[in-house]
């Protein structure tokens, strides 16, 4: 009985990679953003211009930030971003991929925030934006970053052996 489960299963399963690779030869190629679309947001924020980080929204477009509820609406994206624009950061991103299906793409990076006085990053993480094309171009649907946050380095203090000595009285 348990030859008969095992072949049974090793026909669907090889039934199932025949098919992917069928399918797989049946699709269309894939296709990605282009990179004054990717790289819009970047160029737009890095240059202090709210309006034309604006123009990149969706009207139903939402930050969904790492704390705290999703910004959602025109008007609140617009309040949160002012919050975060400032001449003495620069804020750099990288696409790692970004696929296109009709009218949606997703973008998937890591990005890097500098203190452009110090000449230091002051964060990094990751990023994916959901593109949206409703017949008027890429606009930004959703926008996602996580912070990567380095562990937490332990310090052990013990006390030296020299100064135990002292304390005991036998040095």
């Amino acid at each position: 009985m348990k030859r008969l489960v095992y072949f049974s299963s090793t026909i669907l399963t090889l039934g199932a990679v025949a098919a992917s690779i069928t399918l797989g030869g049946c699709s269309t190629r894939s296709e990605t953003l282009p990179k004054s679309v990717v790289q819009a947001f970047e160029q737009a924020f890095n240059a202090d211009d709210l309006d034309a980080v604006m123009v990149l929204f969706d009207d139903e477009a939402q930050i969904l930030p790492e704390r705290g509820a999703a910004i959602t609406g025109r008007d609140n994206i617009s309040a949160f971003l002012k919050d975060q624009m400032t001449p003495v950061v620069s804020f750099n991103t990288e696409a790692d991929m970004s696929l296109v299906r009709k009218d949606i793409a997703i973008e998937q990076g890591h990005y890097r925030v500098r203190d452009v006085r110090r000449g230091s990053d002051v964060e990094e993480g990751k990023y994916m934006h959901v593109w949206r094309n409703r017949g008027q171009g890429w606009k930004l649907y959703r926008v996602m970053y996580n912070t990567v946050v380095t562990e937490p380095t332990t310090v052990s203090i013990s006390v030296a052996q020299a100064a135990e000595t002292e304390t005991d009285g036998t040095g």
